[in-house]
């Protein structure tokens, strides 16, 4: 009895080992490979999604994406409309990785880059001097209306420049 069970449980763990390569990734040239049928490509960033962020060119030598990263790293999710893999980057690492698009093998790469945090404040107030202004400013916390319009203008101003550096390097 002990002896079919011991069969019965290596002959599952060896069935076990076979089907595991055809769950792991495939690659192509040693990197890994994603298969698409559309060259827009989806973006994950940290828990933001960003559907159709970046459009692989199979013309071009390599397709990078430059991702400005608040932390010192970041999970990054590539999706095409058959695939996906998601990367752990850190600012000044690359990940590279081919599409195959229809046919075609696209070299794609990943950059981490640091972001660059501004000095300057987009609303540069301080609390009135005044005691009337003073409380008043105090009762209806501008301080954190302040903070929270610079905040806001610090996100939207990174925006910016990653679409900018997305668009603007064609």
């Amino acid at each position: 009895m002990k002896k079919r069970r011991y069969v019965a449980v290596t002959a599952l763990l060896f069935l076990a080992l076979l089907a595991t390569p055809g769950f792991g990734q495939s690659t192509h040239l040693g990197l890994p490979l994603l298969k698409a049928n559309s060259s827009k490509l989806s973006v994950r960033i940290g828990n933001v999604v960003v559907d159709g962020l970046w459009t692989l060119k199979p013309d071009y030598k390599l397709n990078t994406l430059q991702v400005e990263l608040r932390k010192q790293k970041e999970w990054i999710g590539i999706y095409t409309d058959l695939d996906s893999a998601s990367y752990e980057v850190r600012p000044g690492q690359t990940t590279q990785f081919y599409v195959l698009l229809n046919k075609q093998y696209v070299l794609s790469e990943v950059q981490g880059i640091k972001e660059e945090r501004q000095g300057n404040r987009l609303l540069n107030i301080d609390k009135p001097r005044s005691k009337t202004f003073g409380t008043l400013w105090e009762k209806h916390n501008v301080d954190g209306v302040v903070e929270d319009i610079n905040n806001y203008a610090d996100k939207a101003s990174g925006f910016y420049k990653r679409v900018k550096n997305l668009f603007g390097s064609d």
